[in-house]
C-alpha cells in the first residue's frame, strides 16, 4: 500500500476546526499555512480511500476580481459584477478534477442565486446577485453572502464535499455593502474601495455606516473650510470710513458703513456704536444693522466689526454624505445627488444665535457665501430635500452647497 502524503494526513487531523487558510495551526507538527510539503494548505478538504488510494477533494483558492489584476484586493468581500473564482484539485486522482461540481449558495433572502448557479470543472467563476431593495432606509443594508460548495461524486455512490461558510469567506464587509448600494440604485458614481473612508470629521457622515464615499478625496473638508472663511468674512465686512479719534465731524457723518448688500436682505451691519456715536439705520434684536454716525460730539469713536463674530460651520452641518438608501429615505428624488458623492453640505443657521442677525439673514449670508464659492446654480436654500425657497423665507431649514 502506498504511503499517504504528509499533507493529506495533516488535513485529516484538522477536520472539525473552522475552515480557513491557516486553520491547521500546528497539525502533526506542520507549519501553519502549509500542506506539509511546502505548498499552501487548502481552504477546505474532504477525503476517502478508494481503490487502494487516499483520494482528497481540496478547495485551493478563492479570489475576487480579475485574475492578474495589479491591485487585486486581499479580501473575499465582493460586489455584484466582481468575478468570484474558486479553484480546486483532487489528490491522487487528477483524472477526476473535471468532475468537480461547484455551487455558490445564497445565504438569507437579500442574496440572489449566483450566475451561473452551478459549474463543473477544475475551476469555477461566479458573479453575485443582489435582492436588496431601493425603497430607502435609515439603517444599514444586510451583507450579501454565499456558501461555496464543492462536490466530487465517486464510484459506489460516495461523494466528497467541501463547504466554505460565508462568515469566514464570501460575506460583504462594510465598504462593499456601501458600494453595493450604488450598484443596486444604478447611480452614475460607483465608488471604488479607495474612495470609501472613515471621515476626518464626524459631521460629514450623515449616512447609515461608519464610512463615507467621496468622489474627490477630502472634498467635503475643503468645501467646508472655504465656506467658513467666506461666511465669516461676510459677517465682519463693515468698513471703517473715518479713523477712530477723528474730530470735527458733522453729527451725521458715517464713521462705519455696513458691508456689501446680501441677496434679498440688503446691507447688514456688524458693528455696535461706541462712545457718542449712534446707529443710523435699522436695528435687529437691539443691535445696529446699519451705518454708525459720529453723533453730537463730532468724534469718530467706533471701531468697525467690534462684534467679532466667528461661526464654526462644522457645528451647523445638518447633512453631508448620505448613502443612496439614506438619501432616498431623506426624501431626495435626485438619483445622482451630490450628497451620495460626498460633494454637498446642508448648513442650518437656525442652530446658532448671532447678535444682530435673524435666522433668515444668516441663511442669506450663507447662500451668498456659497454663490461666491461654487456659483449661484450650486448654492440654494431649501426646505427638506426637494423644496426650493428664497433665502429669507421663514420656512427655509438649510442652505445646500454642492461642488
Amino acid at each position: 500500500m502506498r504511503k499517504p502524503r504528509a499533507g493529506w494526513l495533516a488535513g485529516i487531523a484538522c477536520i472539525g476546526i473552522a475552515l480557513a487558510a491557516a486553520s491547521c495551526s500546528k497539525c502533526s507538527g506542520e507549519q501553519a499555512g502549509t500542506g506539509g510539503s511546502g505548498e499552501p494548505a487548502p481552504l477546505g478538504q474532504d477525503g476517502t480511500k478508494q481503490g487502494g488510494k487516499d483520494i482528497s477533494l481540496e478547495v485551493t483558492g478563492l479570489t475576487i476580481g480579475n485574475a492578474g489584476a495589479a491591485a487585486a484586493p486581499k479580501t473575499t468581500s465582493f460586489v455584484v459584477g466582481d468575478p468570484i473564482t474558486a479553484r480546486g484539485r483532487v489528490r491522487n486522482a487528477a483524472e477526476l478534477e473535471s468532475h468537480i461540481q461547484w455551487s455558490l449558495q445564497p445565504v438569507k433572502p437579500q442574496t440572489g442565486d449566483a450566475v451561473p448557479s452551478t459549474h463543473e470543472g477544475l475551476d469555477a467563476v461566479f458573479q453575485a446577485v443582489s435582492r436588496v431593495g431601493t425603497a430607502g432606509s435609515r439603517t444599514p443594508n444586510p451583507p450579501l453572502e454565499y456558501e461555496l460548495v464543492a462536490l466530487l461524486p465517486l464510484e459506489g455512490g460516495k461523494t466528497l464535499q467541501v463547504r466554505l461558510p460565508p462568515t469566514t469567506f464570501l460575506r460583504q464587509d462594510e465598504e462593499d455593502i456601501v458600494r453595493q448600494e450604488y450598484i443596486d440604485f444604478g447611480t452614475s458614481f460607483r465608488p471604488s474601495r479607495a474612495q470609501i473612508s472613515i471621515p476626518g470629521r464626524t459631521t460629514f457622515n450623515t449616512g447609515n455606516y461608519s464610512v463615507i464615499a467621496e468622489k474627490d478625496s477630502g472634498g467635503l473638508a475643503s468645501l467646508l473650510d472655504q465656506m467658513q472663511e467666506r461666511v465669516n468674512a461676510l459677517l465682519n465686512d463693515d468698513v471703517q470710513e473715518k479713523p477712530v479719534g477723528t474730530r470735527g465731524l458733522a453729527p451725521s457723518t458715517v464713521v462705519v458703513s455696513s458691508g456689501a448688500s446680501i441677496l434679498t436682505v440688503g446691507v447688514l451691519g456688524d458693528t455696535d456704536p461706541q462712545g457718542d456715536d449712534v446707529c443710523g439705520g435699522v436695528q435687529v434684536g437691539g443691535r445696529c444693522a446699519g451705518p454708525i454716525l459720529a453723533g453730537r460730539n463730532g468724534i469718530a469713536e467706533t471701531r468697525a466689526n467690534n462684534r467679532q463674530t466667528q461661526l464654526k460651520l462644522g457645528d451647523l452641518v445638518s447633512s453631508a454624505f448620505r448613502n443612496p438608501q439614506r438619501n432616498r429615505a431623506a426624501g431626495s428624488v435626485v438619483l445622482n445627488s451630490f450628497h451620495t458623492q460626498g460633494r454637498a453640505l446642508d448648513i442650518d443657521p437656525r442652530l446658532v444665535s448671532v447678535p444682530g442677525k435673524t435666522s433668515q439673514q444668516l441663511m442669506c449670508i450663507i447662500e451668498a457665501a456659497g454663490d461666491a464659492i461654487v456659483g449661484t446654480s450650486n448654492s440654494f436654500t431649501e426646505h427638506g430635500a426637494a423644496r426650493f425657497l428664497p433665502c429669507d423665507s421663514p420656512e427655509a431649514d438649510h442652505v445646500h452647497v454642492e461642488r
